[in-house]
């Protein structure tokens, strides 16, 4: 197998730093907008801790850091209390499985200094894809509704989107970006229909983020790609 190759970028340290401070400020620009626009009463510390490690998970995600995976698994694990609390029985189930399976995209990353490079989705596994997220989708449908759960049809589509989109995610993928973008929009509509306006508010910025991340993993794709082309004919990069 050769030996995979990736971009120099700056220390995991700044960012997981960074990462940390842009948490902060969103997080805290988040609450101020709540607050202003009465969708605010009272502060949920539950709320406000998920709200912020999920921030920090995403920015580390865009970054190709490894670290977002402990991060998001906290997060994950914030949020199934979270959606419980609210009813969200989909989301809380795709929270509670998302906290463990993280070790999976955990360990197909490898270390930061030799991580894997970003690819296309395959074609003939688009069908694959799509088949299984609806046979995800009813059945998560199915259960929501038998158990109570509230928006039980836009709740299963996130549980079902949000599994293929961590799929595609924990395997680089380029198009992962492209499934979050459908989830986020149905998580927007979700939580601020059922009292959750600064979760719904802070889809908003992810997906704002889906593009941004597209657009840094498509560039680090040619920068590998460009890598890749130089080892294998064994022409040396200009300097």
């Amino acid at each position: 197998m050769k030996k995979l190759l990736t971009t120099s970028r700056v220390s995991n340290t700044r960012d997981i730093a960074e990462s940390v401070f842009i948490g902060v400020i969103l997080t805290t620009l988040s609450y101020v907008v709540g607050l202003n626009a009465g969708w605010v009463s009272s502060l949920n510390l539950l709320e406000i801790f998920a709200v912020f490690t999920s921030y920090s998970s995403t920015y580390l995600c865009v970054k190709e850091r490894r670290a977002n995976y402990p991060i998001g698994a906290i997060s994950t694990a914030a949020y199934t209390l979270l959606f419980l609390q609210n009813g969200l029985l989909a989301s809380a189930i795709l929270n509670a499985y998302l906290t463990p399976t993280l070790i999976y995209g955990w360990i197909r990353w490898r270390k930061d200094k030799q991580t894997r490079p970003v690819t296309h989705v395959q074609l003939r596994w688009i069908p694959v894809y799509l088949a299984v997220a609806g046979v995800g989708y009813a059945g998560a449908a199915l259960l929501s509704q038998q158990f109570g759960g509230t928006m039980a049809w836009t709740d299963s589509m996130i549980l079902a989107a949000t599994i293929l989109a961590q799929f595609l995610l924990d395997n680089k993928k380029l198009e992962n970006w492209v499934v979050w973008a459908v989830v986020n929009v149905f998580a927007i509509y979700t939580y601020a229909t059922t009292g959750l306006p600064l979760v719904a508010f802070q889809y908003v910025f992810f997906l704002l983020n889906t593009m941004y991340g597209f657009m840094m993993w498509q560039r680090s794709k040619k920068i590998t790609d460009t890598l890749q082309t130089h080892a294998d004919t064994g022409v040396p990069m200009e300097a």
